[in-house]
């Protein structure tokens, strides 16, 4: 059945002083493109102006772009589970997937659980260590819940590692991650659906190229997420040289990964592939992954041949299933306008 046309509020953090993200119209345009009215919805730290404002927008469906709220990313779960207790459909993985998810010392042992391969460790909660095995140095480390690489460093020794968990607990209030580093290729894969029917994007790889100066770890620190395009920057490209062999490894990981973590919709994985035995190491689980028109999921999606706008809608309407927005217009937004919202 054809999903009908939803008024779709399409919330996202953005704090007075700062612009929008282009995230925001981008993901707007698609979904008007596609015949659904979309309502801007900025929040900044107000849980009663968060509800009061979903409330107001008559929405159908929140297409959630919150990765942050109130200056502090751990928050992001917390936006989902207030979508949760009004009853309000929204798009993305839900309570559940991103605690799990954010939390990447469970993650590990899930995905160890689970029999996915990933970097040998060590965590740090500030009084003792867990270790699963021997580990080598350089170690990459991070703190346990971070985000767009924030914390992270290279130790190559014992008082740098020690210096990096220390300003982890004093800097970001939180327990240390340190991971073996994989030499090797940087890989992101997309996975869209559910839990029953996830489908694998094509991989993409973060090409550190020619000129990047051999002094310097091929890792995708925030230099390099978040610097300046220059000539010689590290460049997305759709890579075709992996093995059909090395294809199926990686989709059934990155599968198990995103049911194993309970995560929905749209979700991005990534691995490092090693130079030295051509294994796929799962580095990072990412749900609700910033989806700008050329980020990676969106890039994996136009090389199977699926436009940026259809990606959106794919997104939309695979929450509407669940939603049971197909059969008709919902009424949970409407629902929370009619009850007094609390003053919190």
């Amino acid at each position: 059945m054809a999903l009908p046309p939803l008024r779709i509020a399409v919330l996202h953090y953005q704090p007075e002083s700062e612009p929008p993200d282009p995230v925001v119209a981008q993901v707007c345009a698609a979904l008007q493109e596609g015949g659904h009215t979309p309502v801007d919805l900025r929040v900044d730290e107000s849980v009663t102006d968060l509800l009061r404002q979903v409330a107001r927008s008559r929405c159908d469906l929140v297409f959630n772009l919150c990765e942050t709220f109130a200056e502090d990313y751990r928050l992001e779960v917390n936006v989902a589970a207030v979508l949760e207790l009004a009853r309000v459909p929204f798009t993305g993985s839900g309570t559940a997937g991103l605690l799990l998810a954010q939390d990447k010392i469970l993650t590990k042992q899930l995905l160890q659980f689970h029999g996915v391969l990933t970097p040998r460790f060590a965590t740090f909660d500030g009084t003792s260590f867990q270790t699963s095995g021997d580990l080598s140095f350089p170690l990459i480390v991070k703190p346990a819940r971070s985000d767009a690489s924030m914390g992270l460093g290279v130790e190559r020794d014992m008082e740098g590692l020690a210096r990096r968990v220390r300003l982890i607990r004093e800097e970001y209030d939180d327990e240390a991650l340190a991971e073996e580093f994989i030499e090797g290729r940087e890989i992101y894969v997309g996975v869209l659906g559910d839990h029953a029917r996830p489908e694998v994007l094509p991989v993409v790889e973060l090409d550190f190229g020619k000129k990047w100066s051999r002094k310097r770890m091929k890792i995708a620190d925030r230099e390099v997420k978040f610097g300046p395009d220059t000539p010689g920057s590290p460049q997305l490209v759709m890579p075709h040289d992996l093995s059909d062999e090395l294809h199926g490894r990686i989709e059934r990981a990155a599968v198990t990964a995103f049911r194993a973590l309970k995560l929905r919709d749209y979700a991005r994985i990534d691995f490092r592939v090693s130079s030295h035995s051509n294994e796929p190491y799962l580095l990072e689980v990412n749900p609700n992954p910033y989806l700008e028109a050329k980020s990676e999921v969106a890039l994996g999606a136009r090389e199977r041949g699926m436009s940026y706008p259809e990606l959106v809608r794919h997104i939309v309407e695979v929450a509407a299933r669940r939603h049971g927005l197909e059969r008709g217009r919902s009424h949970s937004a409407s629902e929370v306008a009619s009850e007094p919202v609390l003053s919190l």
